[in-house]
């Protein structure tokens, strides 16, 4: 009797991806940027993506986070197959299962550090009292309590950059994706 053997079978799988392939240009001009990519992500991985300038890096992340479509392949996401989603399913999937922690800071420059951590859970139909206590919460971790009720031009670069990573960090059940 052959048994199969589970790599982590007390861990769920996060994220899995299989022969994924992503090709940019029309016929003729064409540039296969993922060629094959299989991978297993499980729930508290944390990984990095490194590789040369120009190897795929972004194109992947754009794909796992729903951004982009591959050519072939298939991503499943907490069990559910993205390539086969509509747009919809993907809009409903980014804003309940995905964070987005970017190199940018893309903090709203009309909108106090605590209303920016906010906004994702604003949009997700979470109360006034809940948003402002997530948001405390938050400032908390990262020692930025007393800059709540700042814009973020009167911010210092730190204080932005780690503001601008709180509204992907925990405002869903999901991982989030750095880009």
């Amino acid at each position: 009797m052959s048994e199969t053997r589970q790599e982590h079978p007390e861990r769920k799988k996060a994220v899995e991806v299989k022969n994924l392939m992503k090709t940019y240009g029309a016929r003729g001009f064409q540039t296969r940027v993922l060629k094959g990519i299989d991978l297993t992500i499980y729930r508290q991985d944390f990984i990095a993506i490194m590789g040369p300038s120009g190897s795929g890096k972004t194109t992947l992340l754009n794909i796992l986070s729903t951004i982009d479509k591959p050519t072939e392949g298939t991503v499943i996401l907490d069990g559910q197959d993205i390539t086969r989603a509509s747009n919809r399913e993907l809009s409903r999937l980014r804003r309940e299962k995905i964070g987005f922690i970017f190199q940018d800071y893309n903090l709203l420059d009309t909108m106090t550090l605590q209303d920016n951590i906010a906004l994702p859970l604003s949009l997700n139909g979470v109360s006034a009292r809940v948003c402002s206590q997530k948001a405390q919460e938050l400032a908390g971790l990262f020692g930025l309590e007393d800059h709540l009720k700042k814009y973020p031009y009167q911010l210092s670069g730190g204080a932005e950059a780690e503001g601008s990573s709180m509204p992907g960090a925990d405002h869903r059940p999901g991982d989030p994706f750095c880009r």
